[in-house]
């Protein structure tokens, strides 16, 4: 079922397929970011088991390395998923704090960058079309 916060930011909960998919378009910060996280941790559908899609294609941000300091602590400090998690980033400002967070990142679940739908897909073993805003 897709639940929206705002019109830059959907997500679907795959129950069978154990997997979220989380799509941001737009100008997005990273506060916009940690809304969209806690509105799908509040699901009833989530698991912290599963595994999940991040699609950040074509987004664009002013963030900058002090909130992404906050970002990773603020999902170290929830430890809300176990899963494996890929962000898909097609912007080079957006894809650079990707990588920064990835390298930084010594939370609770794993995380990969990629830079397409189908890279995503690949890294979770899942085949499925792309999750575009509405979608």
């Amino acid at each position: 079922m897709p639940a929206t916060l705002a019109p830059k930011f959907t997500y679907r909960i795959l129950t069978a397929q154990r997997l979220c998919l989380l799509r941001f378009s737009g100008s997005v910060s990273l506060s916009d970011v940690t809304r969209g996280v806690v509105q799908l941790w509040a699901d009833p559908d989530f698991d912290p088991f599963f595994n999940g899609i991040v699609n950040l294609d074509g987004v664009t941000t002013r963030a900058g390395l002090g909130e992404l300091q906050s970002l990773i602590d603020f999902l170290q400090k929830r430890s809300a998923s176990a899963g494996q998690w890929v962000v898909v980033f097609s912007e080079p400002k957006p894809t650079a704090l990707g990588l920064m967070f990835k390298a930084a990142w010594l939370g609770p679940f794993n995380i990969e960058v990629v830079s397409t739908w189908e890279a995503a897909c690949r890294f979770l073993d899942v085949d499925l079309p792309a999750f575009a805003p509405g979608g």
